[in-house]
Protein backbone atom coordinates (compact mmCIF):
# COMPACT_ATOMS: atom_id res chain seq x y z
CA UNK A 1 0.00 0.00 0.00
CA UNK A 2 1.07 3.59 -0.65
CA UNK A 3 3.19 5.00 2.15
CA UNK A 4 1.63 7.79 4.12
CA UNK A 5 -1.95 6.50 3.96
CA UNK A 6 -3.55 6.57 7.38
CA UNK A 7 -6.68 4.50 7.56
CA UNK A 8 -9.66 5.71 9.55
CA UNK A 9 -10.87 3.79 12.58
CA UNK A 10 -13.29 1.10 11.49
CA UNK A 11 -15.78 0.73 14.30
CA UNK A 12 -18.06 -2.28 14.04
CA UNK A 13 -21.65 -1.62 15.02
CA UNK A 14 -22.99 -4.04 17.64
CA UNK A 15 -24.81 -7.23 16.72
CA UNK A 16 -27.83 -8.81 18.42
CA UNK A 17 -27.65 -12.46 17.45
CA UNK A 18 -30.91 -13.61 19.06
CA UNK A 19 -33.00 -10.83 17.54
CA UNK A 20 -31.34 -11.32 14.15
CA UNK A 21 -32.25 -15.03 14.21
CA UNK A 22 -35.87 -14.16 15.06
CA UNK A 23 -36.15 -11.58 12.28
CA UNK A 24 -34.60 -13.96 9.77
CA UNK A 25 -37.05 -16.72 10.74
CA UNK A 26 -40.21 -14.62 10.93
CA UNK A 27 -39.65 -12.46 7.85
CA UNK A 28 -37.68 -14.86 5.65
CA UNK A 29 -34.96 -12.27 5.08
CA UNK A 30 -31.21 -12.70 4.66
CA UNK A 31 -29.30 -12.70 7.97
CA UNK A 32 -27.23 -9.77 6.67
CA UNK A 33 -30.38 -7.68 6.30
CA UNK A 34 -31.54 -8.78 9.75
CA UNK A 35 -28.31 -7.46 11.23
CA UNK A 36 -28.64 -4.15 9.39
CA UNK A 37 -32.14 -3.77 10.81
CA UNK A 38 -31.10 -4.41 14.41
CA UNK A 39 -28.26 -1.93 14.05
CA UNK A 40 -30.95 0.65 13.25
CA UNK A 41 -32.84 -0.17 16.43
CA UNK A 42 -35.45 -2.26 14.62
CA UNK A 43 -35.94 -5.34 16.78
CA UNK A 44 -39.49 -6.59 16.15
CA UNK A 45 -40.94 -8.27 13.10
CA UNK A 46 -43.69 -5.64 12.92
CA UNK A 47 -41.24 -2.74 12.98
CA UNK A 48 -39.00 -4.49 10.45
CA UNK A 49 -41.93 -5.12 8.12
CA UNK A 50 -42.94 -1.45 8.34
CA UNK A 51 -39.37 -0.38 7.63
CA UNK A 52 -38.92 -2.66 4.64
CA UNK A 53 -42.37 -1.81 3.27
CA UNK A 54 -42.86 1.91 3.96
CA UNK A 55 -46.29 3.28 3.13
CA UNK A 56 -48.02 6.64 3.30
CA UNK A 57 -50.59 4.93 5.50
CA UNK A 58 -47.89 4.88 8.21
CA UNK A 59 -47.85 8.69 8.40
CA UNK A 60 -49.17 10.08 11.68
CA UNK A 61 -52.43 11.96 12.07
CA UNK A 62 -51.54 15.60 11.29
CA UNK A 63 -54.10 16.78 13.84
CA UNK A 64 -51.73 15.57 16.56
CA UNK A 65 -49.42 18.45 15.61
CA UNK A 66 -49.62 21.28 18.17
CA UNK A 67 -52.27 23.87 17.24
CA UNK A 68 -53.04 22.11 13.95
CA UNK A 69 -56.78 22.33 14.47
CA UNK A 70 -56.61 26.02 15.43
CA UNK A 71 -54.47 26.77 12.37
CA UNK A 72 -56.85 24.87 10.07
CA UNK A 73 -59.87 26.75 11.42
CA UNK A 74 -58.16 30.12 10.88
CA UNK A 75 -57.08 29.13 7.37
CA UNK A 76 -60.60 27.95 6.51
CA UNK A 77 -61.88 31.35 7.60
CA UNK A 78 -59.30 33.13 5.44
CA UNK A 79 -60.19 30.98 2.44
CA UNK A 80 -63.91 31.54 2.92
CA UNK A 81 -63.70 35.33 3.28
CA UNK A 82 -60.96 35.74 0.63
CA UNK A 83 -58.63 37.44 3.08
CA UNK A 84 -55.16 38.30 1.86
CA UNK A 85 -52.74 35.63 3.12
CA UNK A 86 -48.98 36.22 3.16
CA UNK A 87 -46.58 33.27 3.36
CA UNK A 88 -43.12 33.99 4.84
CA UNK A 89 -40.47 31.39 4.04
CA UNK A 90 -36.73 31.17 4.54
CA UNK A 91 -33.87 31.52 2.07
CA UNK A 92 -32.52 27.95 2.17
CA UNK A 93 -33.79 24.91 0.30
CA UNK A 94 -36.11 23.90 3.13
CA UNK A 95 -37.56 27.39 3.46
CA UNK A 96 -38.05 27.84 -0.28
CA UNK A 97 -39.67 24.44 -0.86
CA UNK A 98 -41.96 24.87 2.15
CA UNK A 99 -42.97 28.37 0.98
CA UNK A 100 -43.73 26.96 -2.48
CA UNK A 101 -45.69 24.07 -1.00
CA UNK A 102 -47.86 26.30 1.20
CA UNK A 103 -48.42 28.83 -1.58
CA UNK A 104 -49.35 26.24 -4.19
CA UNK A 105 -51.67 24.37 -1.81
CA UNK A 106 -53.48 27.46 -0.48
CA UNK A 107 -53.92 28.88 -3.97
CA UNK A 108 -55.25 25.51 -5.14
CA UNK A 109 -57.82 25.73 -2.34
CA UNK A 110 -58.89 29.16 -3.57
CA UNK A 111 -56.78 31.35 -1.30
CA UNK A 112 -55.62 34.87 -2.13
CA UNK A 113 -51.97 34.23 -1.38
CA UNK A 114 -48.77 36.21 -1.72
CA UNK A 115 -45.38 34.83 -0.73
CA UNK A 116 -42.10 36.29 0.52
CA UNK A 117 -38.69 34.69 0.88
CA UNK A 118 -35.88 36.86 2.29
CA UNK A 119 -32.63 37.84 0.65
CA UNK A 120 -29.89 36.39 2.80
CA UNK A 121 -27.93 39.62 3.27
CA UNK A 122 -30.47 42.36 2.57
CA UNK A 123 -33.32 40.96 4.67
CA UNK A 124 -31.56 38.64 7.09
CA UNK A 125 -32.85 35.44 8.61
CA UNK A 126 -36.44 35.01 9.80
CA UNK A 127 -39.38 37.40 10.02
CA UNK A 128 -38.38 41.03 10.67
CA UNK A 129 -40.11 44.28 11.61
CA UNK A 130 -39.95 45.87 8.10
CA UNK A 131 -41.79 42.82 6.73
CA UNK A 132 -44.60 43.35 9.24
CA UNK A 133 -44.89 47.03 8.37
CA UNK A 134 -45.10 46.24 4.66
CA UNK A 135 -47.75 43.61 5.35
CA UNK A 136 -49.84 46.27 7.11
CA UNK A 137 -49.53 48.61 4.12
CA UNK A 138 -50.57 45.75 1.80
CA UNK A 139 -53.70 45.07 3.88
CA UNK A 140 -52.59 41.55 4.80
CA UNK A 141 -54.91 39.86 7.31
CA UNK A 142 -53.04 36.62 7.93
CA UNK A 143 -49.32 35.77 7.89
CA UNK A 144 -48.21 32.15 7.91
CA UNK A 145 -44.52 31.45 8.47
CA UNK A 146 -42.75 28.33 7.36
CA UNK A 147 -39.32 27.11 8.44
CA UNK A 148 -39.06 30.20 10.65
CA UNK A 149 -40.87 32.28 13.25
CA UNK A 150 -40.60 30.19 16.42
CA UNK A 151 -38.43 32.80 18.18
CA UNK A 152 -39.94 35.99 16.69
CA UNK A 153 -41.90 37.04 19.77
CA UNK A 154 -41.61 40.79 19.16
CA UNK A 155 -42.49 40.61 15.48
CA UNK A 156 -45.61 38.52 16.14
CA UNK A 157 -46.66 41.03 18.80
CA UNK A 158 -46.07 43.84 16.29
CA UNK A 159 -48.31 42.10 13.75
CA UNK A 160 -51.00 41.62 16.38
CA UNK A 161 -50.95 45.36 17.14
CA UNK A 162 -51.65 45.98 13.46
CA UNK A 163 -54.58 43.56 13.47
CA UNK A 164 -52.70 40.89 11.53
CA UNK A 165 -53.04 37.28 12.68
CA UNK A 166 -49.97 35.04 12.52
CA UNK A 167 -49.71 31.27 12.19
CA UNK A 168 -46.18 30.06 12.90
CA UNK A 169 -45.12 26.78 11.32
CA UNK A 170 -41.53 25.87 12.13
CA UNK A 171 -39.28 23.01 13.14
CA UNK A 172 -36.52 24.96 14.88
CA UNK A 173 -35.98 24.81 18.62
CA UNK A 174 -38.24 27.13 20.65
CA UNK A 175 -36.78 29.53 23.21
CA UNK A 176 -35.04 27.71 26.03
CA UNK A 177 -37.55 28.98 28.60
CA UNK A 178 -40.40 27.45 26.62
CA UNK A 179 -41.96 30.79 25.70
CA UNK A 180 -43.72 30.95 22.34
CA UNK A 181 -44.78 33.83 20.11
CA UNK A 182 -48.33 35.04 20.86
CA UNK A 183 -49.60 33.76 17.51
CA UNK A 184 -53.01 32.39 16.58
CA UNK A 185 -51.28 29.02 16.26
CA UNK A 186 -47.74 27.73 16.70
CA UNK A 187 -47.36 24.50 14.75
CA UNK A 188 -44.03 22.97 15.75
CA UNK A 189 -43.34 19.37 16.83
CA UNK A 190 -40.53 20.63 19.09
CA UNK A 191 -42.91 22.43 21.40
CA UNK A 192 -42.53 21.20 24.97
CA UNK A 193 -46.22 20.25 25.04
CA UNK A 194 -46.21 18.51 21.66
CA UNK A 195 -47.95 15.13 21.43
CA UNK A 196 -46.79 14.54 17.88
CA UNK A 197 -45.00 11.16 17.65
CA UNK A 198 -42.21 12.31 15.30
CA UNK A 199 -40.18 15.40 16.13
CA UNK A 200 -37.59 15.50 13.36
CA UNK A 201 -39.63 16.87 10.46
CA UNK A 202 -38.05 19.53 8.27
CA UNK A 203 -39.76 22.89 7.95
CA UNK A 204 -41.29 21.62 4.72
CA UNK A 205 -42.44 18.53 6.58
CA UNK A 206 -44.35 20.66 9.10
CA UNK A 207 -45.91 22.66 6.26
CA UNK A 208 -46.77 19.40 4.49
CA UNK A 209 -48.53 18.02 7.57
CA UNK A 210 -50.50 21.23 8.14
CA UNK A 211 -51.65 21.30 4.51
CA UNK A 212 -52.58 17.62 4.78
CA UNK A 213 -54.72 18.47 7.82
CA UNK A 214 -56.34 21.41 6.03
CA UNK A 215 -57.10 19.42 2.89
CA UNK A 216 -58.68 16.69 5.00
CA UNK A 217 -60.74 19.22 7.02
CA UNK A 218 -62.11 20.67 3.80
CA UNK A 219 -63.20 17.22 2.65
CA UNK A 220 -60.75 16.86 -0.22
CA UNK A 221 -58.89 13.72 -1.29
CA UNK A 222 -55.69 13.38 0.70
CA UNK A 223 -54.23 10.95 -1.84
CA UNK A 224 -54.42 13.69 -4.46
CA UNK A 225 -52.67 16.05 -2.06
CA UNK A 226 -49.87 13.51 -1.59
CA UNK A 227 -49.38 13.16 -5.34
CA UNK A 228 -49.19 16.91 -5.76
CA UNK A 229 -46.83 17.88 -2.95
CA UNK A 230 -44.57 14.99 -1.94
CA UNK A 231 -41.99 16.12 -4.51
CA UNK A 232 -41.44 19.45 -2.72
CA UNK A 233 -41.54 17.83 0.72
CA UNK A 234 -38.89 15.34 -0.37
CA UNK A 235 -36.47 18.00 -1.67
CA UNK A 236 -36.74 20.22 1.41
CA UNK A 237 -36.28 17.31 3.80
CA UNK A 238 -33.09 16.10 2.13
CA UNK A 239 -31.56 19.55 1.59
CA UNK A 240 -32.07 20.44 5.26
CA UNK A 241 -30.13 17.31 6.29
CA UNK A 242 -32.96 15.83 8.32
CA UNK A 243 -32.57 12.25 9.56
CA UNK A 244 -34.08 9.83 7.06
CA UNK A 245 -35.98 7.83 9.65
CA UNK A 246 -39.65 7.60 10.59
CA UNK A 247 -41.90 9.96 8.66
CA UNK A 248 -38.96 11.58 6.89
CA UNK A 249 -37.99 8.28 5.32
CA UNK A 250 -41.57 7.72 4.15
CA UNK A 251 -41.85 11.27 2.76
CA UNK A 252 -38.53 11.06 0.94
CA UNK A 253 -39.09 7.53 -0.38
CA UNK A 254 -42.53 8.41 -1.78
CA UNK A 255 -41.30 11.85 -2.82
CA UNK A 256 -38.53 10.42 -4.99
CA UNK A 257 -41.15 8.47 -6.92
CA UNK A 258 -43.31 11.59 -7.18
CA UNK A 259 -40.33 13.56 -8.51
CA UNK A 260 -39.91 11.18 -11.44
CA UNK A 261 -43.51 11.93 -12.43
CA UNK A 262 -43.74 15.57 -11.33
CA UNK A 263 -45.96 17.90 -13.31
CA UNK A 264 -44.20 20.99 -11.94
CA UNK A 265 -42.41 22.54 -14.88
CA UNK A 266 -39.75 24.12 -12.71
CA UNK A 267 -38.79 20.78 -11.17
CA UNK A 268 -38.73 19.15 -14.59
CA UNK A 269 -36.32 21.83 -15.81
CA UNK A 270 -34.22 21.56 -12.65
CA UNK A 271 -33.90 17.81 -13.03
CA UNK A 272 -32.83 18.36 -16.65
CA UNK A 273 -30.04 20.88 -15.92
CA UNK A 274 -28.86 18.79 -12.97
CA UNK A 275 -28.20 15.87 -15.31
CA UNK A 276 -30.80 13.48 -13.88
CA UNK A 277 -33.39 13.49 -16.66
CA UNK A 278 -32.45 9.95 -17.68
CA UNK A 279 -31.06 8.69 -14.39
CA UNK A 280 -32.78 7.21 -11.34
CA UNK A 281 -33.31 9.70 -8.56
CA UNK A 282 -32.22 8.98 -5.00
CA UNK A 283 -31.49 11.08 -1.93
CA UNK A 284 -27.96 11.69 -3.16
CA UNK A 285 -29.37 13.13 -6.41
CA UNK A 286 -31.12 15.77 -4.34
CA UNK A 287 -28.29 16.35 -1.89
CA UNK A 288 -25.66 16.83 -4.58
CA UNK A 289 -27.75 17.79 -7.62
CA UNK A 290 -31.09 19.50 -7.18
CA UNK A 291 -30.53 20.89 -3.68
CA UNK A 292 -27.30 22.82 -4.33
CA UNK A 293 -28.86 24.52 -7.36
CA UNK A 294 -31.90 25.63 -5.36
CA UNK A 295 -29.66 26.85 -2.56
CA UNK A 296 -27.33 28.69 -4.95
CA UNK A 297 -30.05 31.33 -5.46
CA UNK A 298 -29.68 32.64 -1.92
CA UNK A 299 -25.99 31.87 -1.55
CA UNK A 300 -24.82 34.07 -4.43
CA UNK A 301 -27.99 35.61 -5.89
CA UNK A 302 -31.67 36.27 -5.19
CA UNK A 303 -33.70 33.68 -3.26
CA UNK A 304 -36.73 34.72 -5.28
CA UNK A 305 -35.32 33.00 -8.36
CA UNK A 306 -35.54 29.57 -6.74
CA UNK A 307 -39.05 30.24 -5.45
CA UNK A 308 -40.23 31.47 -8.84
CA UNK A 309 -38.86 28.30 -10.45
CA UNK A 310 -40.92 26.15 -8.07
CA UNK A 311 -44.08 28.16 -8.75
CA UNK A 312 -43.92 28.80 -12.50
CA UNK A 313 -46.39 27.37 -14.99
CA UNK A 314 -44.50 28.68 -18.03
CA UNK A 315 -42.16 26.13 -19.68
CA UNK A 316 -39.94 28.81 -21.22
CA UNK A 317 -39.55 30.59 -17.90
CA UNK A 318 -38.84 27.27 -16.19
CA UNK A 319 -36.01 26.52 -18.61
CA UNK A 320 -34.60 30.04 -18.28
CA UNK A 321 -34.64 30.02 -14.48
CA UNK A 322 -33.18 26.53 -14.23
CA UNK A 323 -30.31 27.61 -16.48
CA UNK A 324 -29.77 30.69 -14.31
CA UNK A 325 -29.58 28.49 -11.20
CA UNK A 326 -27.06 26.30 -12.99
CA UNK A 327 -24.86 29.35 -13.63
CA UNK A 328 -25.22 30.50 -10.02
CA UNK A 329 -24.22 27.06 -8.81
CA UNK A 330 -21.00 27.22 -10.82
CA UNK A 331 -20.29 30.63 -9.32
CA UNK A 332 -21.01 29.25 -5.86
CA UNK A 333 -18.54 26.40 -6.40
CA UNK A 334 -15.80 28.85 -7.39
CA UNK A 335 -16.45 31.06 -4.35
CA UNK A 336 -16.53 28.02 -2.12
CA UNK A 337 -13.14 26.82 -3.35
CA UNK A 338 -11.55 30.22 -2.67
CA UNK A 339 -13.02 30.58 0.82
CA UNK A 340 -12.09 27.03 1.75
CA UNK A 341 -8.48 27.80 0.88
CA UNK A 342 -8.54 30.95 3.04
CA UNK A 343 -10.21 29.14 5.93
CA UNK A 344 -7.73 26.27 5.83
CA UNK A 345 -4.91 28.81 6.04
CA UNK A 346 -6.42 30.00 9.34
CA UNK A 347 -6.91 26.46 10.60
CA UNK A 348 -3.23 25.79 9.90
CA UNK A 349 -2.36 28.46 12.49
CA UNK A 350 -4.37 26.69 15.19
CA UNK A 351 -3.42 23.71 17.30
CA UNK A 352 -5.85 21.33 15.66
CA UNK A 353 -4.94 18.54 18.07
CA UNK A 354 -5.91 20.62 21.13
CA UNK A 355 -8.83 22.50 19.57
CA UNK A 356 -12.15 20.70 19.88
CA UNK A 357 -14.12 23.30 17.93
CA UNK A 358 -12.48 25.20 15.08
CA UNK A 359 -13.51 28.87 14.75
CA UNK A 360 -12.42 30.90 11.73
CA UNK A 361 -13.57 34.29 10.47
CA UNK A 362 -12.91 36.53 7.51
CA UNK A 363 -14.05 39.80 5.97
CA UNK A 364 -15.97 39.73 2.73
CA UNK A 365 -16.91 36.07 2.89
CA UNK A 366 -20.41 35.56 1.46
CA UNK A 367 -22.66 34.37 4.27
CA UNK A 368 -24.35 31.96 1.88
CA UNK A 369 -21.23 29.88 1.32
CA UNK A 370 -19.63 29.61 4.74
CA UNK A 371 -21.94 26.83 5.93
CA UNK A 372 -20.83 24.57 3.10
CA UNK A 373 -17.18 25.36 3.78
CA UNK A 374 -17.66 24.69 7.50
CA UNK A 375 -19.02 21.26 6.57
CA UNK A 376 -15.96 20.53 4.44
CA UNK A 377 -13.65 21.49 7.30
CA UNK A 378 -15.61 19.18 9.61
CA UNK A 379 -15.15 16.37 7.09
CA UNK A 380 -11.41 17.03 6.92
CA UNK A 381 -10.63 17.44 10.63
CA UNK A 382 -13.55 15.58 12.22
CA UNK A 383 -14.42 18.23 14.78
CA UNK A 384 -17.08 20.96 14.90
CA UNK A 385 -16.37 24.08 12.88
CA UNK A 386 -17.76 27.61 13.13
CA UNK A 387 -17.19 30.06 10.27
CA UNK A 388 -17.95 33.75 10.68
CA UNK A 389 -18.39 36.12 7.74
CA UNK A 390 -17.57 39.63 8.96
CA UNK A 391 -19.13 42.75 7.46
CA UNK A 392 -16.49 45.43 7.89
CA UNK A 393 -18.98 48.24 7.27
CA UNK A 394 -21.29 47.23 10.13
CA UNK A 395 -18.89 45.34 12.38
CA UNK A 396 -21.40 42.48 12.50
CA UNK A 397 -20.58 38.90 11.60
CA UNK A 398 -22.87 36.12 10.44
CA UNK A 399 -21.82 32.74 11.74
CA UNK A 400 -22.58 29.30 10.37
CA UNK A 401 -21.67 26.14 12.26
CA UNK A 402 -21.54 22.44 11.46
CA UNK A 403 -20.91 19.53 13.80
CA UNK A 404 -19.98 15.87 14.10
CA UNK A 405 -22.36 13.11 15.23
CA UNK A 406 -22.99 13.09 18.95
CA UNK A 407 -22.20 16.77 19.54
CA UNK A 408 -24.98 19.37 19.40
CA UNK A 409 -23.58 22.56 17.92
CA UNK A 410 -26.85 24.28 18.84
CA UNK A 411 -26.25 23.46 22.52
CA UNK A 412 -22.67 24.72 22.22
CA UNK A 413 -23.82 28.00 20.70
CA UNK A 414 -26.59 28.33 23.28
CA UNK A 415 -24.02 27.93 26.05
CA UNK A 416 -21.96 30.76 24.45
CA UNK A 417 -24.97 33.01 23.80
CA UNK A 418 -23.68 35.85 26.01
CA UNK A 419 -21.47 36.86 23.07
CA UNK A 420 -24.21 36.72 20.44
CA UNK A 421 -26.87 39.03 19.08
CA UNK A 422 -29.13 36.16 18.02
CA UNK A 423 -28.86 32.48 17.16
CA UNK A 424 -30.84 29.40 16.15
CA UNK A 425 -30.57 26.00 14.57
CA UNK A 426 -30.36 22.26 15.27
CA UNK A 427 -27.87 19.77 16.70
CA UNK A 428 -25.92 19.29 13.41
CA UNK A 429 -26.09 22.85 12.09
CA UNK A 430 -26.77 26.32 13.47
CA UNK A 431 -26.31 30.01 12.74
CA UNK A 432 -25.92 33.27 14.62
CA UNK A 433 -24.94 36.92 14.43
CA UNK A 434 -22.14 38.51 16.47
CA UNK A 435 -20.30 41.79 16.92
CA UNK A 436 -16.64 41.82 15.89
CA UNK A 437 -15.25 42.47 19.36
CA UNK A 438 -17.09 39.43 20.75
CA UNK A 439 -15.56 36.89 18.35
CA UNK A 440 -12.49 36.07 20.45
CA UNK A 441 -14.52 35.51 23.61
CA UNK A 442 -17.06 33.44 21.73
CA UNK A 443 -14.30 31.27 20.22
CA UNK A 444 -12.79 30.63 23.64
CA UNK A 445 -16.12 29.78 25.25
CA UNK A 446 -17.41 27.45 22.55
CA UNK A 447 -14.07 25.65 22.38
CA UNK A 448 -14.11 25.17 26.17
CA UNK A 449 -17.64 23.79 25.92
CA UNK A 450 -16.41 21.33 23.28
CA UNK A 451 -13.28 20.40 25.25
CA UNK A 452 -15.48 19.36 28.18
CA UNK A 453 -17.62 17.10 25.98
CA UNK A 454 -15.39 15.78 23.21
CA UNK A 455 -12.47 13.47 23.84
CA UNK A 456 -9.47 13.14 21.57
CA UNK A 457 -10.94 9.85 20.37
CA UNK A 458 -14.24 11.56 19.51
CA UNK A 459 -12.29 13.79 17.13
CA UNK A 460 -10.57 10.97 15.30
CA UNK A 461 -12.08 10.16 11.87
CA UNK A 462 -13.95 6.89 11.98
CA UNK A 463 -16.26 4.75 9.89
CA UNK A 464 -19.18 2.86 11.40
CA UNK A 465 -19.13 -0.56 9.76
CA UNK A 466 -22.00 -3.03 9.64
CA UNK A 467 -20.10 -6.31 9.57
CA UNK A 468 -17.23 -8.29 8.12
CA UNK A 469 -18.20 -10.35 5.12
CA UNK A 470 -16.64 -12.46 2.39
CA UNK A 471 -16.92 -10.53 -0.90
CA UNK A 472 -18.23 -13.70 -2.57
CA UNK A 473 -21.43 -13.34 -0.50
CA UNK A 474 -22.25 -10.04 -2.21
CA UNK A 475 -24.53 -11.42 -4.87
CA UNK A 476 -27.02 -9.19 -6.73
CA UNK A 477 -29.96 -10.57 -4.73
CA UNK A 478 -28.45 -9.57 -1.40
CA UNK A 479 -27.45 -6.14 -2.67
CA UNK A 480 -31.00 -5.53 -3.92
CA UNK A 481 -32.36 -6.45 -0.47
CA UNK A 482 -29.94 -3.98 1.09
CA UNK A 483 -31.05 -1.34 -1.41
CA UNK A 484 -34.64 -1.80 -0.19
CA UNK A 485 -33.54 -0.08 3.03
CA UNK A 486 -33.07 3.19 1.11
CA UNK A 487 -33.43 6.13 0.97
CA UNK A 488 -30.07 6.39 2.68
CA UNK A 489 -28.84 9.49 4.45
CA UNK A 490 -28.42 10.95 7.92
CA UNK A 491 -29.94 8.60 10.47
CA UNK A 492 -30.16 5.77 7.92
CA UNK A 493 -26.68 5.54 6.41
CA UNK A 494 -25.87 3.23 3.56
CA UNK A 495 -24.17 0.25 5.25
CA UNK A 496 -20.43 -0.17 5.10
CA UNK A 497 -18.96 -3.66 4.90
CA UNK A 498 -15.47 -4.90 5.65
CA UNK A 499 -13.69 -7.66 3.76
CA UNK A 500 -10.23 -8.66 4.93
CA UNK A 501 -7.31 -10.03 3.01
CA UNK A 502 -8.96 -9.63 -0.40
CA UNK A 503 -6.80 -10.22 -3.45
CA UNK A 504 -6.19 -7.34 -5.87
CA UNK A 505 -6.40 -8.53 -9.46
CA UNK A 506 -5.69 -5.10 -10.90
CA UNK A 507 -5.36 -1.38 -10.13
CA UNK A 508 -5.54 1.46 -12.62
CA UNK A 509 -6.26 5.16 -12.81
CA UNK A 510 -9.55 6.38 -14.22
CA UNK A 511 -11.48 9.61 -14.70
CA UNK A 512 -10.26 13.06 -15.67
CA UNK A 513 -6.52 13.41 -15.09
CA UNK A 514 -6.50 9.92 -13.60
CA UNK A 515 -7.60 11.25 -10.21
CA UNK A 516 -9.68 8.17 -9.33
CA UNK A 517 -8.67 4.56 -8.75
CA UNK A 518 -10.29 1.45 -10.20
CA UNK A 519 -9.54 -1.75 -8.33
CA UNK A 520 -10.41 -5.25 -9.47
CA UNK A 521 -11.27 -7.31 -6.38
CA UNK A 522 -11.30 -11.11 -6.45
CA UNK A 523 -14.79 -12.39 -5.52
CA UNK A 524 -15.38 -15.99 -6.48
CA UNK A 525 -18.85 -16.78 -7.77
CA UNK A 526 -20.19 -13.23 -7.86
CA UNK A 527 -20.05 -13.20 -11.67
CA UNK A 528 -18.47 -15.05 -14.56
CA UNK A 529 -15.21 -13.14 -14.07
CA UNK A 530 -14.98 -13.95 -10.34
CA UNK A 531 -14.06 -10.34 -9.66
CA UNK A 532 -15.71 -7.03 -8.84
CA UNK A 533 -14.98 -3.49 -10.01
CA UNK A 534 -14.23 -1.29 -7.00
CA UNK A 535 -13.81 2.48 -7.56
CA UNK A 536 -11.93 4.49 -4.93
CA UNK A 537 -12.68 8.16 -5.59
CA UNK A 538 -9.84 10.71 -5.56
CA UNK A 539 -7.18 8.06 -4.85
CA UNK A 540 -5.67 7.52 -8.28
CA UNK A 541 -2.27 7.93 -6.62
CA UNK A 542 -2.56 4.36 -5.31
CA UNK A 543 -2.52 2.89 -8.82
CA UNK A 544 1.27 2.72 -9.02
CA UNK A 545 1.78 1.04 -5.64
CA UNK A 546 -1.00 -1.57 -5.39
CA UNK A 547 0.36 -4.58 -7.19
CA UNK A 548 -1.79 -7.36 -8.71
CA UNK A 549 -1.71 -10.38 -6.43
CA UNK A 550 -1.32 -8.28 -3.26
CA UNK A 551 -3.96 -8.30 -0.54
CA UNK A 552 -5.86 -5.56 1.28
CA UNK A 553 -8.52 -5.03 3.89
CA UNK A 554 -11.27 -2.94 2.33
CA UNK A 555 -14.20 -0.97 3.72
CA UNK A 556 -16.91 -0.39 1.11
CA UNK A 557 -20.52 0.01 0.03
CA UNK A 558 -21.98 -2.73 -2.16
CA UNK A 559 -24.16 -1.58 -5.07
CA UNK A 560 -25.54 -2.65 -8.42
CA UNK A 561 -24.01 -0.59 -11.22
CA UNK A 562 -26.16 -0.09 -14.32
CA UNK A 563 -24.40 0.97 -17.50
CA UNK A 564 -25.63 0.64 -21.07
CA UNK A 565 -28.27 -1.83 -19.99
CA UNK A 566 -25.74 -4.02 -18.16
CA UNK A 567 -26.08 -4.63 -14.41
CA UNK A 568 -23.09 -5.66 -12.35
CA UNK A 569 -21.97 -5.80 -8.73
CA UNK A 570 -19.76 -2.90 -7.70
CA UNK A 571 -17.94 -2.05 -4.47
CA UNK A 572 -17.53 1.65 -3.69
CA UNK A 573 -14.36 1.80 -1.60
CA UNK A 574 -14.46 4.10 1.43
CA UNK A 575 -11.10 3.14 2.95
CA UNK A 576 -8.33 0.55 2.71
CA UNK A 577 -5.85 -0.84 5.21
CA UNK A 578 -2.96 -3.24 5.34
CA UNK A 579 -4.23 -6.78 5.97
CA UNK A 580 -4.66 -7.91 9.57
CA UNK A 581 -2.90 -11.17 10.21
Amino acid sequence: MRRGHTSKRWQALPANDQVEIELTRKLGIDPVVARLLTQRGIVTAEAANDFLNPSLSQLHDPMLMPDAEIACNRLKQALHTREKILVHGDYDGDGVTSAALLTRCLRKLGGQVEVFVPHRKRDGYDMRAPFIEQAKLDDVKLIITTDCGIQRVDEVAQAKQHGIDVIVTDHHTPNADGSLPDAIAVVNPHRHDSRYPFRDLAGVGVAFKLCEALVSCLGHNVDGFYRGYLDLACIGTVTDLMPLVGENRIIVGAGLKALTETKKLGLQALIEVSGYAKKPLDARSIGFGLGPRINSASRVGETQLALDLLLTCDPNEAARMAAALQDLNVERQQLQARILEEALAQVALQDVVEARCLVVSGPGWPGGVIGIVAGKIVDRFHRPCVMIAMDEATGIGRGSARSIPGFSIYDAIHASRAHLLEYGGHAPAAGFSIEADEVAGFAADINQFAVERLSEEDCMPSLQTAMEINPSQMCPGLIEMIASMAPFGIGNPEPLFVSRGVRINGAERMGQDGKHLRLLIAAEGVNSRDQVDAPFWNRGDFADTLQPGSTLDICYKAQINEWNGRRSVQFLIEDIAAPEW
